[in-house]
């Protein structure tokens, strides 16, 4: 089992570094938002080791900027406001928690950003901490920007309607007053002693001879329409008023909800309006400033043409063109037309509603207009008033979105083939859950697995809408990538074609150009044969670990059994001499049968926890020595996990040091300890062994010695590469060994 633990996570590893790959490739062309990855190391420094092109951009730097330690709250980078929020949400990550938050930033230009940061830490079961943090953020400072001059517009409109002469009221629709400006609370309570109050019924306060045609214009406004009446005496009290009310429809949530009233006292204005229209003079500047052409033609022939319309037609007086026939300005295209409205404005005496025709300039080039008049009867002569507006640059700007709109649908058909030649399973949807596009490959993963079929404008859950539970999950699923969340998950479903299915389901969201949230989407990829091969894979491996635990079982039982006809050997000799060259054999198998039986007990059979078995290995020493009341032992040491190559070499470097220090160092009756410390180093370990007891003669060269023992010990450690020696000490001895391990 820990074998196979070890091997999965070399896989996931593998997989880890493929997802990334496939992660910063893909990235740059599928999100707008700038993606990063925090690893956070043991000692507790963040690293930033991923970032998508976007965010690197932002930042100002490039990849090669990646993967060095960096301060979670450095002053440089972050608003001084802020920088709290900062430090609270880095210990909230670091404790396992997800977070989304806003803050302010310095960007590479110095300027002041705000940033909406989503955040997930991954939590490391076994190192008990988090050990990398993903994150999409997305730049606000186009909405901030945007709410701010939102606010200062507000702030314009309500300082314009309490400046503005006009009395504006809006009520609803239930006919209750819901706003004033300061000019029609003042106003109306200063010439006719009417307060104006918030939820007051307006027609209450209308006279009773224009209530009716008031409210007939309110309803009218209420269907959409923009209607404006000219009321004498609108509030039954003296003096006398002529008042011009204007009721425009306002909508909110795409309904007509409000009225807004806007009331002009023309008292005044209506004496003034008549001297006016006495004055040829004045109505001639009024015309000649318009930026519109206005024209008088009487009989089909122009009498009266404008400066704009003189410079819109090429011509640069008015004599080159009064007198002439109308007709000769009109294109043959729109002669027709042209003449029918005439006769029947001259005929109905009423209004010409705007409608496109084309014109001929002096040179014959032509020009699209927008035409709008009306006839009137002066001196017994009717005469046409007509109003021109040069649409060239609108006709050609229609013209141009026009194209664009061509092109918009060239591309989203060929993004549409290039989706459904994708083997993958893509689905999106908006933020009610309905499915706004999906492939076929989609649609043919449904059928299968729900029999159902897929609709645009369906509603996603409804695929499985005879299954509660499943429903349920995909609700949830969904509804976690409409938070911005970006993430994947393994599902095993059975469906009705095969029996079962694993499926890998990428979810992410989607947003337009302003970064506002407007639906998620998910890619759906069958892994069934992958998975099928991991469990096959799976269960060979472990069939294979029990098959070496049980070797090494044996080859620990072989061993004890050479011991054991060892130890028999000795009671049939009396030379004192073999039967302690037998003991020492004897303790060197028992020293390597140790090793074999950690191996098969331990969670692992890849390598044998050395502690533990250095443990084992001195208790079993001080037993056959019978040193058990006079010699203690101590070990420190770090957790030391070794395989067969250093495990075994090493275990009889330890047999053979230590049966030293309790035959030589202790004579007698004296009592003493045996120390061993291991301590891990940046390439292998650091090992010190030694006792109190009587110590080695100064004569004694420990490379060059005689004893078997020795000799023993210099070949293991020359063969593992090993370091070694004495070291002085004022009491007993100490062998320092410095063992390289490679990684």
């Amino acid at each position: 089992m820990a074998f196979a633990k070890l091997l999965k996570w070399f896989q996931n590893r593998n997989l880890r570094k493929k997802i990334d790959k496939e992660i910063r490739a893909l990235a740059p062309e599928v999100f707008n938002d700038y993606l990063y990855r925090v690893d956070v190391l043991d000692n507790g420094n963040l690293i930033l080791s991923w970032a998508n092109d976007g965010f690197l951009k932002f930042c100002g730097i490039t990849i090669d900027d990646l993967n060095s330690p960096w301060a979670a709250a450095d002053p440089k980078y972050f608003h001084p406001d802020d920088l709290e929020l900062i430090r609270q949400r880095i210990r909230s990550l670091l404790s396992g928690a997800s977070r989304t938050d806003e803050y302010r930033v310095y960007g590479p230009d110095g300027a002041i950003r705000w940033l909406r940061d989503h955040a997930h830490p991954i939590w490391d079961p076994i190192k008990k901490r988090v050990t990398e943090i993903y994150g999409s953020i997305q730049d606000l400072t186009p909405l901030r920007k945007s709410e701010i001059i939102l606010q200062d517009q507000l702030s314009y409109i309500g300082i314009l309607l309490d400046s503005t002469e006009e009395w504006v009221i809006r009520v609803n629709q239930a006919g209750k007053i819901q706003y004033v400006n300061s000019s029609g609370r003042s106003e109306v309570r200063k010439q006719f002693g009417i307060e104006l109050a918030q939820d007051s019924k307006i027609l209450s306060l209308i006279s009773e001879t224009h209530r009716e045609i008031f409210q007939a214009q309110l309803n009218k406004a209420f269907s959409g329409a923009k209607v404006k009446w000219h009321f004498s005496k609108l509030f039954p009290v003296q003096p006398n008023s002529e008042l011009e009310v204007s009721f425009a429809p306002l909508s909110k949530e795409g309904a007509i909800k409000e009225v807004v009233i806007f009331v002009k006292d023309v008292t005044l204005r209506t004496v003034w309006e008549t001297a006016l229209l006495a004055s040829e003079e004045k109505y001639r500047k009024l015309v000649e400033v318009s930026p519109d052409a206005i024209g008088l033609h009487a009989d089909g022939k122009v009498i009266y043409i404008n400066q704009t319309g003189l410079k819109m037609l090429g011509y640069d007086t008015v004599e080159e063109v009064e007198g002439k026939p109308i007709i000769e300005f009109v294109h043959p295209d729109s002669r027709q037309i042209v003449a029918e409205r005439v006769l029947r404005a001259m005929l109905k005496s009423e209004p010409l509603e705007p409608i496109e025709e084309k014109f001929i300039r002096k040179d014959g080039t032509e020009i699209s207009v927008e035409v709008s008049g009306v006839a009137f009867e002066q001196r017994g002569q009717k005469l046409m008033q007509v109003i021109v507006r040069d649409i060239t640059e609108r006709k050609k700007a229609e013209h141009e979105l026009s194209e664009l709109r061509k092109k918009i649908l060239q591309t989203n058909d060929r993004l549409q083939a290039i989706i459904e030649g994708v083997k993958d399973s893509i689905c999106a949807v908006d933020m009610d859950l309905r499915v706004i596009s999906c492939n076929t490959a989609f649609e043919l993963m449904v059928w299968k697995l729900y029999g159902k079929r897929v609709t645009v404008g369906q509603r996603i859950w409804d695929i499985a809408i005879d299954n509660a539970e499943e429903k349920e999950r995909i609700i949830q699923n969904w509804s976690r990538a409409l938070t911005g969340e970006v993430f994947k998950l393994e599902r095993k479903i059975s469906g009705l074609i095969k029996d079962s299915v694993v499926l890998e389901i990428n979810y992410s969201s989607i947003r337009d150009e302003s970064h506002n949230m407007i639906g998620a989407t998910q890619i759906i990829r069958d892994v069934t044969d992958r998975y099928q091969y991991e469990e096959t894979l799976r269960k060979s491996l472990d069939e294979k670990e029990v098959m070496l635990k049980e070797i090494h079982h044996r080859v620990k039982n072989n061993l004890q059994v050479v011991s054991s006809l060892l130890s028999l050997q000795t009671d049939f000799t009396d030379d004192p001499k073999l039967v302690s060259i037998l003991k020492e054999c004897e303790r060197r198998i028992q020293s390597m049968a140790l090793v074999h039986k950690e191996l098969y007990q331990n969670d692992t059979i890849a390598d044998a926890d050395f502690t533990e078995y250095l443990n084992n290995l001195l208790v079993a020493l001080v037993q056959s020595y019978g040193a058990n009341k006079k010699v203690g032992y101590s070990i420190e040491s770090q957790d030391i996990r070794l395989n067969l190559d250093f495990a075994i070499p090493l275990a009889l470097v330890f047999n053979e040091l230590v049966s030293n220090s309790l035959k030589y160092a202790f004579p007698g009756e004296q009592k003493g300890e045996i120390f061993i410390s291991i301590s891990k180093k940046e390439n292998g370990l650091s090992i010190s062994i030694g006792d109190n007891g009587v110590g080695l003669p100064k004569t004694v060269d420990v490379r060059n010695s005689e004893g078997l023992g020795l000799q023993l010990v210099g070949m293991l450690l020359e063969k593992l590469k090993a370091k070694w020696g004495l070291e002085t000490v004022e009491v007993g001895t100490r062998f320092k060994i410095e063992l390289p391990i490679p990684k």
